[in-house]
């Protein structure tokens, strides 16, 4: 496996972090995003067909 290391301009790169730390204090957006994880792997671990369009409200 190769793996590359992409340049990203620092500040793209700053706006980005900026971005994902803002998302990150905000509760509701982690939970959300922790059941959908949760959604993905039980419908991976069941066989389940994965919906593109389900949203996981919380």
């Amino acid at each position: 496996m190769t793996v590359s290391v992409k340049e990203v301009p620092v500040e793209t790169s700053s706006a980005k972090i900026m971005e994902i730390r803002r998302k990150i204090t905000d509760h509701s957006y982690v939970d959300n995003a922790v059941q959908r994880i949760a959604a993905v792997l039980s419908r991976e671990i069941t066989g389940q067909p994965y919906r593109s369009k389900e949203v996981v409200y919380g």
